[in-house]
């Protein structure tokens, strides 16, 4: 696990975001190492159709 992953829950843009998609990436295995990287990939999940 990242450092960034360890203190993803503190990070503003993370807790800004809706709260399916912080469990969303949450419940995922991925490692992300930066915010760039948190932003790509909760930028992806908004953009998908929710079920």
């Amino acid at each position: 696990m990242t450092e960034f992953m360890k203190n993803l829950h503190s990070n503003t843009y993370f807790k800004s975001l809706p709260a399916w998609v912080q469990e969303n990436i949450c419940q995922t295995d991925i490692s992300l190492s930066s915010e760039q990287e948190l932003r790509a990939l909760a930028e992806n999940l908004l953009k998908r159709p929710q079920q």
